[in-house]
């Protein structure tokens, strides 16, 4: 068997060339490769024993070890060759980004505080009327009643109806007064109840006065106050049978009512 000689100086410039760093390098990949090789297989048949199955990259998870071997020698391999190295890069995980509150999603202050609903509105008490003192529209005694929705019979005309208010005997020219504050809603000429003047109360009630002039001292749309001149006593044509009055009825919220309910006795 022949002696293989080495020579210094070969053996110092192969010691410093990078050769001998690949050389290094290639072993040590061939070493980590026969470990992990040696490793799975021992797993590997574990598994399959068991049932399970295991792959590659779940390994490098179980052995980060193994792992950061191979790729250091490979990079030594490749910066001393000038061999680029491309690896893809692991994109680390950003951190979620917190929202910023946009002029679109940030309440808009309002102008004015709108009021609650449901709270009622406060209205100025309103003033409070007073009762109305009636008087009587002209000076007499009662000559025909009210019928309160009965037919009595009528002289003048011969039949039988009902008397929705009472007669007030009074002279022919005799003055004619408002019974209390109102106001004059209508003044009108009928060929049964001659001149009538209708005047609104506030308490719900109307005076209507039947027999009058045609030449009145109010109009409609007048304010009147108790005991204020209307016009003068005419006669009633559908009752001129009887002796000289006036026609005075008054209603209630439309109803007709007994005068004498109202009025003093």
């Amino acid at each position: 068997m022949s002696k293989i000689k080495f020579s210094k100086g070969k053996v110092s410039k192969f010691l410093s060339s990078k050769g001998f760093y690949a050389a290094i390098a290639i072993c040590l990949v061939g070493a980590g490769a026969a470990t992990w090789l040696a490793v799975d297989r021992t797993i590997t048949g574990t598994l399959q024993d068991r049932g399970g199955v295991i792959q590659h990259e779940d390994m490098f998870r179980d052995f980060p070890q193994a792992e950061e071997a191979e790729k250091e020698a490979e990079e030594v391999v490749r910066r001393d060759y000038s061999i680029p190295i491309d690896r893809p890069s692991q994109q680390q995980p950003q951190p979620p980004s917190r929202p910023s509150l946009s002029s679109s999603t940030q309440p808009s202050s309002p102008e004015r505080q709108s009021e609650p609903e449901g709270m009622p509105e406060q209205s100025p008490p309103s003033e409070r009327l007073p009762t109305l003192a009636y008087a009587s529209p002209v000076v007499g005694n009662i000559t025909n009643p009210f019928s309160n929705g009965e037919l009595v019979k009528n002289v003048t005309l011969g039949d039988w109806r009902t008397h929705d208010g009472i007669d007030i005997a009074s002279e022919k020219g005799a003055d004619v007064y408002a019974v209390a504050n109102g106001v004059v809603s209508s003044v009108r000429n009928d060929p049964l109840w001659g001149t009538v003047i209708t005047v609104d109360h506030h308490d719900g009630r109307q005076s209507i006065y039947s027999g009058l002039n045609s030449v009145v001292t109010v109009q409609e749309g007048e304010i009147v106050l108790g005991r204020q001149t209307l016009g003068k006593v005419e006669g009633v044509p559908c009752e001129i049978a009887e002796e000289s009055h006036i026609h005075f009825a008054m209603k209630e919220n439309g109803a007709w009512i007994d005068p004498l309910t109202v009025l003093p006795r």
